[in-house]
């Protein structure tokens, strides 16, 4: 016995003193990343720090090189473009593909669905929503994973909002379903860059805008907001977006470092945004520039009640976004916070 351990310890030495050296002299895999949002920014952050761990877990193996907004194509264009393997990875919203990718929808954050990361994860990976999602960038060659963005997401305003009828006739600043989410509340809404929204609120074009409290700080809303409505629309998603014929690419030990690894670093970056969000908030309310309007349990619900024909009309997109719909719903009323 003691002579076959010595025989396999032999073996096991010989084995790591040839794959070593071999792994210390891996050449070094570049990957391009397209950013949707300017790097030194909160929203980019999930990405700046996945590519730190990657190269880190990695022994410098894999590095991510981060191409700024723009730099091989414009931010609608990132889906199309990563099917293509034009670059290899990127951090994106999904609110911009939604038409390209109905799921997209699910993923960004209905309007009164999710309150927090939590609720989230438990829909992505306890009830089934994410492998919807997955299911469907998998047919433009697109490995999905989900990350934060902000946990608060709801009316930047110069008018305090204490019931829906503070709404009516106001010009808000809102994409996507979140139009039509301001349409059903009275108000009006306005697409504006983001990059612009600064003037505009202090211009007066617009009287408020749906957006994450990140922005109090990153582009300095907090000089123009006056108040930031709770409780939130929705907990934001972001996505991290890889090539599935990069990843094929890669040696076996680092697919499956990013195949594996990618969820649980996003699950600690997603914590860091949150809590950057939350930090962006209380200095906007602690030096007096923004205060808070909680909305009452009971404007809530009427906002539950008038948001409800948004999520059918999304259901009825196709099979897979009823089943994705469906499973929030069933959520909602797990959580005694039922849209229907």
């Amino acid at each position: 016995m003691k002579k076959k351990l010595l025989v396999a310890l032999v073996a096991l030495t010989v084995c790591l003193g040839l794959v070593m050296p071999a792994v210390a002299t891996a050449k070094t895999i570049v990957w391009k990343m397209q950013a949707s949002y300017p790097v030194g920014t909160t929203v980019m952050m999930n990405g700046v720090e996945w590519a730190k761990a990657i190269e880190k877990l990695s022994n410098g193996r894999l590095k991510i090189e981060i191409l700024p907004p723009g730099a091989m194509c414009g931010v609608k264009d990132i889906v199309n473009y990563l099917e293509k393997g034009v670059f290899d990875c990127a951090i994106t919203y999904g609110g911009f593909y939604t038409g390209l990718i109905p799921e997209t929808d699910l993923e960004i954050g209905l309007p009164q669905g999710h309150r927090s990361w939590d609720e989230v994860w438990d829909a992505m990976y306890n009830r089934g929503l994410g492998d919807i999602i997955r299911e469907a960038y998998a047919e433009h060659n697109i490995l999905w994973y989900p990350c934060a963005a902000d946990n608060f997401y709801h009316f930047n305003t110069n008018f305090p909002i204490k019931k829906l009828s503070d709404l009516k006739g106001k010009k808000i600043r809102a994409l996507g379903v979140y139009g039509k989410y301001v349409q059903k509340l009275g108000a009006s809404p306005v697409v504006v860059p983001g990059a612009e929204m600064y003037m505009a609120m202090k211009l007066g074009t617009i009287d408020g805008a749906i957006y994450g409290a990140s922005g109090l700080k990153d582009v300095k809303l907090m000089e123009v907001v006056k108040y930031y409505t709770h409780p939130t629309a929705a907990q934001i998603a972001l996505s991290l977006l890889i090539n599935k014929d990069s990843l094929k690419k890669l040696p076996p030990d680092l697919r499956v470092l990013v195949e594996v690894g990618t969820r649980y670093i996003l699950a600690d970056t997603s914590m860091r945004y949150i809590t950057q969000c939350k930090a962006a908030m209380a200095e906007a309310v602690n030096k007096g520039y923004t205060q808070i309007n909680q909305l009452d349990e009971a404007e809530m619900a009427k906002m539950r009640a008038l948001v409800l024909p948004l999520w059918d009309e999304l259901a009825a997109k196709s099979p897979r976004m009823k089943k994705g719909v469906d499973i929030l719903k069933k959520q909602m009323k797990d959580l005694a916070r039922p849209v229907n």
